[in-house]
């Protein structure tokens, strides 16, 4: 009992006892890459951004915009991301200076990316291309 005991509170100590290769908070744990029509190492590979539809409902809207404040829209039309219009809006999370520079998205825009997919109103984050 008190090497269980012991086993225990070095566990809960350490954070918990579970056996995963992934730190906490990255990809593999928190990111419903399902959502997403891209990985991390794609990311930068749009013209520019990425988007997704919201319900045409400001609280959701705030929501998502607290997670990344960058949102950028709404804007006309469906989009890639195929916004019904009748109950949705389309927006851009615009890609920063560094996919431009180097093709690699920095750590923290996926989180947000990540963040803002994990929101229930998200069904999906497409990248744009325009044509």
């Amino acid at each position: 009992m008190r090497w269980r005991l012991s086993s225990w509170v070095l566990c809960a100590a350490l954070g918990g006892c579970a056996s995963s290769s992934t730190l906490p908070g990255t990809e593999a744990d928190t990111c419903p890459t399902g959502k997403l029509a891209f990985t991390r190492e794609t990311a930068c590979q749009n013209d520019g951004s990425v988007e997704l539809c919201l319900p045409r409902d400001e609280q959701v809207v705030q929501r998502v915009r607290a997670l990344a404040p960058e949102l950028q829209g709404p804007v006309g039309g469906g989009g890639r991301a195929r916004c019904d219009l009748t109950k949705e809006a389309l927006y851009f999370f615009p890609m920063p200076e560094a996919c431009r520079e180097t093709g690699e998205l920095p750590e923290e825009t996926w989180a947000r990316i990540c963040h803002v997919a994990a929101d229930p109103a998200v069904a999906r984050i497409v990248p744009t291309w325009y044509e």
